[in-house]
C-alpha cells in the first residue's frame, strides 16, 4: 500500500511527521483488513473546508468528523490513465476541529480522537457499516479493538500532537 496525504486544517494543528504516518496508516490498513492495494489518500483538513465537502457530497450541514471514499469499484470501469492519483482506491478526509472538540466532550485525548476517525474510515474501506443499530454495534467493537492494537505498537500523541491552543466552538 502506498499514503498520500495532505494537512490542510487550521494552524494550531501540527502536521504529523510522514514517516510515522505512513507506518501507522500502513498497520491501520492492515489491522481494519481494508483491503487497499494502492494508494491509500489521507488528508486532514479545516472546518470550513470540511462542511463543504459534507454539503457537496453528503448533503448534510456543517463540519463533520470522517469522509470515506472508496473508489476501487468505479475505478475497475476507467482506463489507466498513467497518471499516479489515479491510483487512490481510498480517499479518507478528516477534520481536526471536530477531532478536537469530541475528545474535550468525552474527555478523551485529541489523538485517540483523530485515530478513531482513520480506523472508522479503514472500517468503512473493509466493507464495514453502521447503518443499523446491529451493525453499528459490531463496528464499534471493531473499532475498539484496533484502536487497542494501534496504541500498543504506536505512541499516538506523537504522531498526531495536541493542537497548539485551544479552539472556540465548530
Amino acid at each position: 500500500m502506498k499514503m498520500i496525504y495532505s494537512w490542510r486544517p487550521e494552524k494550531k494543528y501540527r502536521r504529523p511527521e510522514k514517516k510515522k504516518l505512513t507506518a501507522f496508516a500502513e498497520a491501520a490498513a492492515e489491522i481494519t483488513n481494508s483491503g487497499i492495494n494502492g494508494t491509500l489518500s489521507f488528508s486532514c483538513v479545516a472546518a470550513e473546508e470540511m462542511a463543504e465537502i459534507n454539503q457537496a457530497y453528503v448533503g448534510h450541514t456543517g463540519p463533520t468528523d470522517v469522509i470515506c471514499f472508496d473508489y476501487r469499484e468505479s475505478r475497475s470501469e476507467l482506463p489507466d490513465t498513467g497518471d499516479p492519483d489515479d491510483d487512490v482506491e481510498v480517499e479518507i478526509i478528516v477534520c481536526p476541529a471536530v477531532a478536537e472538540r469530541e475528545a474535550a466532550k468525552r474527555s478523551l485525548p485529541y489523538s485517540r480522537e483523530v485515530v478513531l476517525y482513520l480506523v472508522h474510515g479503514l472500517l468503512h474501506a473493509s466493507g464495514q457499516d453502521d447503518l443499523k443499530p446491529e451493525l453499528k454495534r459490531i463496528m464499534r467493537r471493531k473499532e475498539a479493538a484496533a484502536l487497542r492494537k494501534l496504541s500498543e505498537k504506536f505512541n499516538l500523541d506523537k504522531i498526531f500532537p495536541a493542537p497548539t491552543e485551544t479552539t472556540g466552538n465548530i
